[in-house]
Formats: C-alpha cells, sequence, structure tokens
C-alpha cells in the first residue's frame, strides 16, 4: 500500500493550520490598514499585541508544506515552482515585507516618518499576500494553467491571472479579514473597542459568502475539473456543508454579541473552506496531470519523509504550545504600554 496519501493529508492538515494561525495574521494586517476614527490607535495596540510575539512562528505551517512537497513530490514541486513563478515569488516577497516591517514598526520612534512608513508597507504587504497565495492554490486547480512536464512553457508567464485566479485570491482576503475580525473582536478588552470588530467581521464574514460563491460559479469556466470535484467528492460535500452552516452560525453569533461563539464557528468555516479545496483537488498536486502517485520519486522516499513528518510533529507541536503558553498568557496578563507599536521596549 502507497503511503502518498498520507504525505498528502499532512500538506493538507498543515494547509488547514497556516490558515487558521497564520491567516489571522495576514487579516489583522489588512484592518491595521484600515483602521480610522477616534479609537485608530487602540485599534494598532490591539493588532500588535494579538500578533506578537508568535506570529512568524505561524510560519512553520507553510514551510512544511513546501518541504514535504519538495522531498516527498519532487517532479510536482518543479514544474509548480516554474509555472507559478511570478505569484509565488510576489507572495515571498510580501511574507519578507510584512516580517521585517513589522519589527522596524516596533522599534522605531513613535509618529516618525520612518514608523508610519514601515506601518503602511506592513499593512500593504498583509493584504496582497493573501490574495497571491489565493491566486496559487487557484492556479493549481486550472488545467491551464500549470503546465504539463512534457509541454513547452511558452507563454506560461500569465496564465494564471484570469477571473477565476483573481476571485479566489480576493475571497482569501476576505477569509483572513473574518478571522482576524474574530480573533480581535474576542481580545478586545472592553464593548467599545469590541464594537468595530464584531462590524468588520460581519462585513468580512458577508463577503467571504459572497466571493467563495462566485468563485464556484467562475470555476465551471476556468477550472471545470475541480469543480466537479466539488461536487462529486463525498468529503468535499461534508465539508461544504460544515462551511455553509458555520458561516451563519458565526454571522448569526456576531449579530447577537456571542463572539467567543463566533471565533469557533469563523474557525470551523475556515477550515472547511480548506478541507473542502483539498478534497476537490485529490489527487492532484498541480493539474492537469501533477498527482500524489505519479510525481513521488520512490515509495522509499515517500517513507522517509513520512516518518521524518512524524517524528518532527513530536518535537513541533509541544513547543509551539510551550511558546504560546509564556508568550501568549503572559501577554494577556500584563498591560504594559511598550508593546505597542511604535514604543521601544528598550
Amino acid at each position: 500500500m502507497t503511503m502518498t496519501p498520507i504525505l498528502a493529508a499532512i500538506m493538507a492538515s498543515s494547509l488547514v493550520l497556516y490558515v487558521l494561525l497564520a491567516g489571522a495574521d495576514y487579516g489583522a494586517g489588512f484592518w491595521d490598514l484600515l483602521s480610522r476614527g477616534p479609537l485608530k490607535e487602540q485599534e494598532k495596540s490591539l493588532i500588535a499585541n494579538a500578533i506578537q510575539p508568535i506570529w512568524e512562528a505561524n510560519h512553520v505551517w507553510l514551510i512544511l508544506i513546501l518541504v514535504v512537497l519538495f522531498a516527498g513530490f519532487p517532479l510536482a514541486f518543479g514544474v509548480i515552482m516554474t509555472a507559478l513563478c511570478v505569484p509565488i515569488s510576489v507572495m515571498v516577497l510580501g511574507i519578507v515585507l510584512r516580517g521585517s516591517s513589522f519589527v522596524f514598526r516596533a522599534y522605531s520612534t513613535a509618529n516618525s516618518v520612518p514608523q508610519r512608513t514601515y506601518a503602511y508597507v506592513f499593512s500593504a504587504s498583509s493584504s496582497f499576500t493573501p490574495i497571491f497565495a489565493g491566486i496559487v492554490l487557484a492556479s493549481l486547480s486550472d488545467d491551464r494553467v500549470v503546465v504539463a512536464r512534457d509541454e513547452s512553457l511558452n507563454g506560461y508567464l500569465f496564465n494564471w491571472l484570469n477571473p477565476f485566479s483573481i476571485s479566489t485570491g480576493l475571497f482569501t482576503l476576505a477569509l483572513f479579514a473574518y478571522l482576524a475580525a474574530a480573533y480581535l473582536a474576542v481580545e478586545a478588552p472592553n464593548a467599545e473597542l469590541r464594537r468595530p470588530f464584531r462590524q468588520r467581521a460581519l462585513a468580512a464574514g458577508s463577503a467571504s459568502g459572497v466571493l467563495a460563491a462566485v468563485t464556484i460559479v467562475l470555476a465551471g469556466q476556468y477550472a471545470h475539473a475541480f469543480r466537479t470535484g466539488l461536487f462529486h467528492n463525498n468529503l468535499a460535500h461534508c465539508a461544504e456543508i460544515a462551511a455553509a452552516i458555520s458561516l451563519i452560525g458565526g454571522l448569526t453569533a456576531f449579530l447577537g454579541d456571542r463572539v467567543r461563539l463566533a471565533r469557533y464557528m469563523v474557525a470551523l468555516f475556515a477550515a472547511s473552506t480548506v478541507i473542502c479545496w483539498s478534497a476537490a483537488q485529490y489527487p492532484f498536486l498541480a493539474r492537469p496531470d501533477m498527482t500524489v502517485f505519479n510525481s513521488a520519486v520512490s515509495e522509499n522516499i515517500v517513507r522517509d519523509v513520512l516518518f521524518a513528518s512524524i517524528a518532527g510533529a513530536v518535537v513541533l507541536f509541544p513547543s509551539l504550545a510551550l511558546l504560546l503558553y509564556v508568550f501568549k498568557d503572559q501577554r494577556k496578563r500584563s498591560s504594559d504600554p511598550s508593546l505597542a507599536f511604535g514604543k521601544n521596549p528598550n
């Protein structure tokens, strides 16, 4: 029995965790960009305190996906990195700009020109990176974008740019913004600060539902085989039902100011969405011909990568749990104003 489906499941699970954790960080940066009004500084401080200092650790899930793809399915890795070099490069650039500007902003003099510049770079990169992440995922499902290994690469450079991929990118941004608003509404220390994030969650959740419907419609023209998987895969069906119920439940909970319940509903909606995409995409890593079965080098290598992933998980999960406990828990107990953006803790 081949172990390649297990490796595929590991990548899908890592993608779920990346969306739930790092996705909320991206969404927080998006809301930082849109912060306005008398509560602007309080909102920015809440956003900064919510994502510090564990936000960079969330990229471990993206790294795990890339490592497993490279080690376990090198043929698919080569095709994906070649055919989608433009959106992937822009996404990586956004990750780098976001990380560096976040740190520089935190250690800049308050209200200085560099501090405001870093703040804008952080917010802008947090906003366009999810769009290109969604474009990459959509392109993997589009038969016309990722080239077959024996075909010419002529004309591939911008084949990923079409209404289906753009709608998926916008949906990804809306989903991340929905997650962030839900998490921030729970972490808000008072009702006054919780109210704007509840309103943003309602707006982002509604936009997510509309964009999800638009994306499914466009898939019929640009990713027909993928949409067939959405309608004929049993796991995808279950995930679709869970996503619909959790979306309605989350929006209803926000209307009733039950933000803690809403947070779980939003997380379930995001996880169900990723599972739905993964199930509809399986067994393809990149359409039209790169599957988990024909792009693996050998069963021995797949087995070794699987064992290495299991061994890594033994170290990874306790380490992240300790990181969350030590920093996140202490930060909730602390009201140190130096933790806010633009205030040097030294």
